[in-house]
């Protein structure tokens, strides 16, 4: 017989059984409190959770329209399809291109060009780093590809973090307290420190939506700095594939195999970062629903004044 999750409405105890950080400041010294929705009667029962807050608190997901399936398997289809005929087409795709590349490597500005690419395409929703960084490889030595793409990708993100700090923190909270997996990373993020911020610029998480959480949560600049300087290395990887991918590497064996290898272990790296940020998210789930509701039990207990006219 398959566990079923708990009936709605539900009773939770708090704080958790494994909260992500008991020293936050956010944390509240609260007993134990059945979810039952008192705020009605009055402001002193914690609320109780939204269906929304339940079903994601308990692992539910909503079903998605036909509509939107069919949308995701489309992006699915036409990215696998563009990997496909990348990984087979390869080889004519960089001697079609030799002539740019050739033209980027010799041109005495060539390398601002990349670099200017790069900073646009780090605001999201754009994409496209990993391309630029592939033709940087091709067109130059990959030390030299390297020092473009860091400083292509670093000016980058420091826009981004400004231009989403100053104008886009309402827009950041308004989407804090509508989404809840958006609001969920952004409590992790707010509570976790460097390492977290680290973490997440190594995981599946696109490095500029990333930028765009740390900056409208309040993360500071120096320990998003340092987090993206230490990640540098992930956006070497593409480099380091366009430098082997070069028609006089072609029969480099070396260059091959140490391609295979930096693409396993980053993949790995990957795919590890991500589950444990997951890991942290999950066990952070109950404290920040928490925190939710009693947040929406201070709204419904704050005074409501008549305002009258002067006189």
């Amino acid at each position: 017989m398959s566990s079923q999750p708990p009936s709605y409405p539900a009773y939770a105890p708090y704080p958790p059984s494994n909260p992500f950080d008991s020293q936050s400041s956010l944390s509240i010294d609260t007993k134990a409190t059945p979810l039952v929705d008192n705020s009605t009667r009055s402001g002193s029962r914690t609320p109780s959770p939204t269906q929304s807050e339940f079903n994601y608190l308990n692992g539910i997901k909503e079903k998605k329209s036909t509509k939107k399936k069919i949308q995701y398997l489309a992006i699915a289809a036409v990215l696998l399809a563009a990997v496909i005929l990348f990984s087979v087409f390869h080889t004519q795709i960089i001697k079609a291109l030799k002539p740019f590349t050739d033209w980027l490597h010799d041109t005495k500005l060539g390398p601002l060009i990349p670099i200017a690419i790069l900073i646009v395409l780090s605001f999201p929703p754009l994409f496209g780093h990993e391309i630029i960084a592939m033709l940087a490889g091709v067109a130059w030595d990959f030390p030299e590809a390297c020092v473009i793409v860091a400083a292509g990708t670093l000016l980058g993100e420091i826009a981004n973090y400004f231009v989403f700090k100053y104008a886009c923190s309402v827009r950041g909270a308004k989407m804090e307290a509508k989404d809840l997996s958006y609001g969920a990373l952004a409590n992790v993020v707010r509570r976790g420190g460097f390492l977290i911020v680290l973490v997440i610029r190594y995981s599946a998480i696109p490095p500029h939506f990333a930028t765009a959480v740390f900056s409208t949560v309040g993360v500071p600049f120096t320990i998003f700095l340092g987090a993206a300087i230490l990640s540098l290395p992930k956006s070497f990887v593409p480099v380091y594939v366009g430098y082997a991918m070069k028609p006089e590497n072609a029969d480099n064996t070396t260059a091959d195999k140490i391609e295979k290898v930096v693409l396993v272990a980053t993949i790995l790296i990957t795919i590890i970062s991500y589950r444990w940020i997951n890991g942290k998210i999950e066990a952070a789930k109950p404290d920040y629903i928490y925190l939710r509701r009693k947040a929406r039990q201070a709204k419904v207990g704050q005074p409501r004044f008549i305002s009258m006219p002067e006189v």
